[in-house]
């Protein structure tokens, strides 16, 4: 009976051994492979970022939208040429009118000039807000009789309005600062050359300024330069004033009333200014006339 439990001890010993060894060998194949251990938890990590739809380079991605919103918010401006004729310049000018109304658009410049032959020929340069510009363009088919040509131009200055602002901004922050020195300037000397710096600063703050703001008003009020010729038919050898018919007839019969007015004014001037002159010889000549008549008679 001894003799079995000896040999049950000892099977249960072997096969605790061989446990305790299996279990050191998967430990140290884990201990020499922990490269493979690192892989797999990058691997991890990645299809985790993967799957939330997260982007590496945050900042790649945010350069990326700052371009996008300057995109959108380009400066540009915009100038046109249109040269066109028409039949009655009176009209199309009172229709031009009409449509700058309609538009918020405003005259800037205007030269007529007649030509020889007694059309006239005009130059209008108009503003007209940037949304409008283009139905502004397209009205012009409705009052002109021929477009003869139409030249637009486009400019970007969004980079230029951008190096104004940083400027300004460096600006202005020297400016901030030379307000601080002038403050705690005590000396003279100090106080004279602060003062000189912080003056040809404000002058080139004011001057960036300016150029903003005619970037702005360029940007915001596009310009349409209209050259206009008057094609109205003129009769040669006939002038226009001559055609004026009814204006001539009166006209003549108001000189043959004043000639006849004239006239009657003039004799009786005449007959009544003269007559202490003019009855003594009225008498002469009736006193001869008489005894011509008297001599015939006898005879």
């Amino acid at each position: 009976m001894s003799k079995i439990k000896g040999k049950i001890f000892i099977s249960l010993l072997i096969l605790f051994l061989t446990a305790c060894s299996s279990n050191e060998n998967t430990d140290s194949i884990q201990d020499d492979n922990p490269e493979t251990t690192e892989e797999a938890s990058d691997s991890k990590s990645t299809a985790e970022t993967s799957q939330h739809g997260l982007s590496e380079s945050p900042q790649a991605d945010g350069e990326a939208a700052e371009e996008s919103s300057v995109m959108e918010d380009r400066m540009m401006i915009y100038e046109a040429h249109i040269d066109l004729e028409t039949e009655d310049y009176d009209q199309f000018q009172k229709n031009l009118q009409e449509q700058m109304n309609s538009f918020e658009a405003y005259m800037v410049e205007t030269n007529i000039n007649k030509t020889g032959n007694g059309t006239r020929q005009g130059h209008i340069r108009i503003r007209v807000p940037q949304q409008n510009f283009q139905s502004l363009l397209s009205g012009f088919e409705n009052i002109s009789d021929n477009i003869k040509s139409r030249n637009i131009n486009s400019r970007d200055v969004t980079k230029s309005y951008v190096d104004f602002e940083s400027r300004l901004k460096a600006k202005e922050e020297i400016e901030a600062r030379l307000l601080s020195f002038l403050e705690d300037a005590s000396a003279t000397e100090d106080l004279i050359k602060i003062s000189q710096d912080l003056e040809r600063v404000q002058a080139d703050i004011e001057s960036i300024k300016g150029e903003m703001n005619y970037l702005e008003n360029q940007s915001d009020f596009s310009t349409i330069t209209l050259s206009i010729t008057e094609t109205k038919v003129v009769i040669d050898g006939v002038e226009q004033q001559n055609l004026n018919t009814w204006e001539k007839t009166k006209q003549a019969f108001f000189n043959s009333i004043n000639g006849i007015v004239s006239l009657v004014s003039w004799i009786t001037i005449v007959i009544l200014g003269y007559s202490p002159f003019l009855i003594p010889l009225l008498v002469i000549g009736l006193f001869i006339w008489w005894q011509k008549k008297k001599k015939q008679k006898t005879e």
